[in-house]
């Protein structure tokens, strides 16, 4: 008895986490008033639970991904209702999945899958009909060289049913075709080749089936980020942004073609099989940078990083549409120091940027080169020719630093505070005011997703 009642209180509080920290799950109103009463709830469900705990089963959470808890609430059929998926791990060390729903608060188990894998992962439920009907991922890792394994099942009338087994090194679920349906966007490497290419699974009403595998860039080691978005044309498109070989970062471009009624490599049409295009040395991924709907992709703008390193901070933001590839603004990025500013009107190539670290502040400055710039007297920033300083300081004392440099405040962030000077020179072509300087600053919001892409 003294053992039922630590489960009980053990299955209280994972409930209670489900609810608060699951994305599969929001409450409102007298839900919340509720939650007191919860045990009482879930009478039934405890006795499923201890029948499979009593076997010597341990509750299992996954390693990634947004749904990480041992016992998940997801309404799975699309009627509007929690059902209940639950995850063990067995003696033997094979993972063990129970799925359950309530009719009248008793509860019913409608489906279990025994699976294999060194770890549970990460989960998702890909969203398979037009009503919310869905569909349970699990994502598994199969050995020590970060590849995963991946088992798909639907819910039918005989229980859960294994509709897509793959092995893969990083994974995104989202809606790529527009229909409300979600594909699979797998990457996978060539374990002889090294290639990596990208397998798209569409459903198509009873199963996952490959609708088309496109090789990524050349350069493409592994995966950083997937993201869905939208390419110049207005396509919903993906963007790959990998790990290149040789260091830094690129891109590779796949947007759904409408008249094929699948995915193709718009990246690849343009620049071929290598992602040089793309590539930047700093850890900078695709966004909608300008806040206009497109996805841009950055890359690297400044060939002059040998002579000053931090130009390769600079980078151009580049919008790809069915026929070309237009630059659409640049920045100066300093992901490390949470902020970019991005590039004022008038500014061109003659305005380089040089950072200097410090224990407790960091320092950038803005500086125009002369016309006349020889490699044996290379220009250093100075009272004439600065034209923005912007600093990040750190610490107790950073309040005291505004007063000391005479700088103007832009943001605070994570324990920093950002702020300015401008330069002395006069010219109004490359001159900012003010109102210049606060409009093209952004202090990069730290967003800690949960989101797996592995």
């Amino acid at each position: 008895m003294h053992d039922r009642g630590k489960k009980f209180i053990l299955l209280a509080v994972m409930l209670l986490s489900a609810f608060v920290l699951s994305g599969c799950a929001l409450l409102y109103g007298d839900g919340l008033l509720a939650l007191p009463s919860l045990p009482a709830e879930y009478v039934e469900l405890q006795d499923e639970i201890n029948a499979v705990l009593s076997t010597g089963a341990v509750s299992a959470a996954a390693e990634s991904g947004a749904n990480r808890q041992a016992i998940q609430l997801v309404d799975l059929d699309g009627d509007g209702e929690n059902e209940t998926v639950a995850f063990f791990r067995e003696p033997d060390g094979s993972f063990l999945i129970k799925a359950y729903r309530s009719e009248d608060g008793d509860y019913r188990e409608i489906g279990s899958a025994q699976a294999v894998g060194l770890t549970l992962h990460a989960i998702h439920y890909p969203v398979v009909s037009v009503t919310g009907q869905k569909c349970l991922a699990v994502c598994w890792g199969i050995d020590e060289s970060s590849s995963y394994g991946l088992d798909v099942y639907a819910f039918t009338g005989g229980g859960m049913e294994n509709i897509l087994n793959v092995q893969y090194s990083s994974i995104l679920v989202g809606d790529l075709s527009g229909n409300s349906l979600d594909e699979l966007c797998v990457a996978v490497r060539d374990q002889v080749s090294g290639q990596m290419s990208m397998r798209i699974y569409g459903y198509t009403g009873r199963t996952y089936e490959q609708d088309v595998e496109l090789l990524l860039c050349s350069e493409a080691k592994s995966v950083s980020q997937m993201l869905i978005g939208r390419s110049g044309s207005g396509a919903r498109s993906l963007f790959v942004d990998s790990a290149a070989f040789g260091g830094g970062y690129v891109t590779d471009v796949l947007t759904y073609d409408e008249a094929s009624a699948r995915p193709v490599s718009l990246s690849r049409r343009m620049d071929g099989d290598t992602g040089m295009r793309t590539w930047r040395s700093v850890d900078a991924f695709s966004a909608d940078i300008d806040g206009d709907g497109i996805t841009e992709v950055p890359a690297a703008a400044s060939m002059m990083s040998a002579i000053y390193p931090d130009e390769k901070n600079k980078l151009d933001w580049l919008e790809y549409d069915d026929d070309r590839v237009t630059a659409k603004l640049r920045t100066c990025h300093m992901p490390s120091d949470g902020w970019y500013l991005r590039w004022m009107d008038g500014w061109d190539d003659k305005v380089v940027i040089q950072t200097t670290r410090y224990s407790r502040m960091v320092k950038t400055v803005f500086f125009l080169l002369p016309d006349d710039m020889t490699v044996s007297a290379i220009p250093q920033p100075d009272d004439g020719n600065t034209l923005l300083t912007v600093y990040v300081f750190n610490g107790d004392n950073s309040q005291a630093y505004i007063s000391v440099y005479e700088a103007a405040e832009l943001a605070r962030r994570n324990g920093r505070i950002y702020a300015y000077v401008p330069g002395s020179v006069s010219s109004s072509r490359y001159a900012v005011d003010p109102q210049q300087v606060t409009e093209a600053f952004t202090a990069i919001e730290t967003v800690w997703s949960l989101e797996a892409y592995r």
